[in-house]
């Protein structure tokens, strides 16, 4: 779990760092006490979950969530509040829950741990992934449409890797076989992960994506998929497949080994 905590006061934002780098289940968290610097890492990077201040210097965290809430709409929000009023006010904006300062590590792993029981109960029937045929993925029954080609296929190749992580390099090499990975391919190829990360933000699914230290990865956990289902055993999902997989990509050639 990727966790980005936001709060105007050193000493506190300190604090519930050190509670967060105790929970085994959050193996990134970062903390920002300036909201602007907040917002340009969620342009670069993504969160599963937000601690937020409910009072911070530049803007209310309620506002700073509001905006959050345009582009990330199933993002975790768990407000942090000096009372329980301002707590309140803060469930304009959906948030998952809020805390009362200063946060206790036994109420704030509790928290951590019931968010995780809720995306696990509701995720992988929330999104849906079809590789046997031609790929396409749906959020609630809903198709979800890429802005480039290109950012689509990177995602059906980092599915078919299913979890494993994929550099840069080797998915340019993989979807332009006769390219060479030069500077201007490797800006060219930002522009496609850009595209694709937009695209999971705007359907609100941005968590089944990580990428950090030149890596790539999908979240199998998180994705009711054909394949996976396939490769466990699954009777339904042997039977959905009719001969074609990710028809239509070169590199994905169907392994014997499956």
């Amino acid at each position: 779990m990727r966790v980005l905590c936001i709060d105007s006061e050193a000493s506190s934002l300190d604090h519930v760092l050190a509670l967060c780098r105790e929970h085994p289940a959050i193996d990134y968290v970062a903390g920002f006490l300036d909201v602007q610097e907040a917002l340009a890492w969620f342009n670069m990077d993504h969160a599963d979950l937000v601690l937020l201040a409910v009072d911070l210097a530049e803007m209310s965290g309620i506002d700073f969530a509001a905006k959050l809430r345009e582009k990330y709409a199933r993002l975790a929000i768990i407000f942090m509040a000096e009372d329980a009023q301002d707590a309140l006010k803060a469930y304009a904006v959906h948030p998952f829950s809020y805390l009362i300062k200063p946060l206790d590590q036994a109420v704030l792993t509790t928290q951590i741990d019931q968010l995780l029981l809720s995306r696990a109960e509701t995720d992988v029937s929330h999104i849906s992934v079809h590789t046997f045929g031609v790929f396409s993925i749906t959020v609630d029954g809903r198709a979800v449409h890429f802005e480039r080609a290109k950012a689509k296929e990177l995602l059906a190749l980092l599915i078919d890797r299913r979890g494993g992580e994929v550099s840069r390099k080797v998915a340019f090499t993989e979807m332009w076989e006769d390219r060479e990975y030069d500077a201007k391919a490797q800006n060219y190829f930002n522009v496609i992960v850009n595209s694709l990360q937009d695209t999971l933000n705007e359907y609100g699914i941005s968590e089944i994506f990580e990428i950090g230290g030149g890596f790539m990865r999908i979240r199998p956990e998180l994705i009711d998929c054909d394949l996976y289902r396939y490769l466990r055993g699954v009777p339904e999902a042997e039977m959905e497949f009719r001969g074609f997989y990710l028809y239509g990509y070169s590199w994905a050639v169907w392994n014997e080994g499956y």
